[in-house]
């Protein structure tokens, strides 16, 4: 809020007129009138007395904020919006202009303003093409200001966008730089990375970057899916934990998952069902996955993955660590029960009659 605003709102709250208001600072009515109007403002030696009479800091009185909060960016985005619409696009970007000014240290402002702005700009333009294309430059220059934030959130935020901006320019190197700022952890950087590599002319590294990014997309689905899973059987929906098995398996094999993921699912809900011979069936198809090493290359989802060396031993370590959970969950005593259960043991753990 600004002074008069503050002013009028506290000597409101605290009962007063403006005639007592004045008498306590001693001035005159008028004064205290013209300052609620914005047609004067106090003397700065009445300030720190206006301050103690309407019980707030200085700091409150003269606005002084740094930054504004997410909700009050908010409400100036959607009053942004609202100029746009009835005065058009040259007032909305003066508004912004003026609230830029008031707070010059909010970069979190600069880039939520540069996106309105921005979409403003591209439903509303201006008459001419060159009142457009100076009103672009000024929404770039507000990405660019925010991609130099302390904020690493909005910094990132800011930087995909200019990379974007800057590969349609054709600045490939300064592309290059700003991708190397997007923090990894950044959602959007794998799809960025790859465009960039495509307009590089390097698809080879593109094709890698973006089946990478499938397969890792793939796997949280699965995970995702198996905890909705675990929900679902806490809540004793049994049906839709089998509806959401059968999705992990359907979406597992569509996108080329190993056997041993796509079987993790059906395994999971036959354990909790205490279903032998499902999870006997599921843990042979799981057991046997781990026999055959995982070839991405001959997916044509993951053909340009380099294959990885991984030894025997490893995909066997996987499966003994899995026989050995067997025998150790209290919860899987059920299936250690089951003559199909020891002859599987057996086939997989050839130590296993010597426990």
């Amino acid at each position: 809020m600004k002074i008069n605003e503050i002013i009028r709102i506290r000597r409101l709250e605290l009962g007063l007129t403006q005639e007592q208001l004045a008498q306590r600072l001693g001035v005159s009515a008028p004064a205290v009138n013209k300052w609620e109007r914005a047609g004067s403002y106090p003397d700065i030696t009445l300030l720190p007395p206006l301050a103690r009479t309407l019980g707030v800091d200085l700091n409150t009185l003269l606005s002084f904020q740094e930054d504004m909060t997410r909700q009050e960016i908010g409400i100036f985005l959607n009053q942004l919006t609202e100029t746009a619409r009835s005065e058009g696009c040259g007032a909305a970007f003066q508004m912004a202009r003026e609230k830029l000014r008031e707070f010059p240290n909010s970069d979190l402002l600069a880039y939520d303003v540069a996106g309105v702005l921005e979409g403003i700009l591209t439903l509303l333009p201006e008459g001419r093409e060159e009142e457009n294309a100076a009103l672009q430059e000024e929404v770039f220059a507000l990405y660019e200001r925010a991609a130099r934030s302390a904020d690493p959130e909005v910094r990132g935020w800011a930087n995909y966008v200019l990379i974007s901006r800057c590969m349609a320019k054709g600045e490939l190197e300064r592309a290059e730089e700003l991708l190397a700022d997007l923090p990894d952890t950044h959602r959007g950087k794998p799809d960025m990375k790859a465009a960039l590599r495509r307009k590089q002319g390097r698809t080879e590294e593109a094709w890698v970057i973006l089946e990478g990014e499938l397969l890792n997309r793939a796997n949280d689905i699965q995970t995702t899916l198996r905890s909705m899973i675990d929900l679902a059987l806490e809540e004793g929906d049994r049906r839709r934990a089998h509806e959401l098995s059968q999705a992990a398996q359907e979406t597992g094999r569509v996108l080329h998952l190993m056997e041993y993921a796509v079987g993790s699912a059906p395994f999971q809900v036959a354990m909790a069902e205490e279903n032998g011979p499902a999870a006997l069936a599921a843990l042979e198809r799981m057991l046997q996955s781990l026999t055959t090493p995982w070839d991405l290359s001959v997916s044509p989802l993951y053909r340009h993955i380099p294959a990885k060396e991984v030894s025997g031993e490893f995909w066997k370590l996987m499966s003994q660590s899995l026989l050995d959970e067997l025998e150790r969950d209290p919860k899987c005593a059920f299936l250690r029960e089951m003559p199909e259960y020891r002859a599987l043991m057996s086939r997989y753990r050839p130590d296993f009659g010597e426990k």
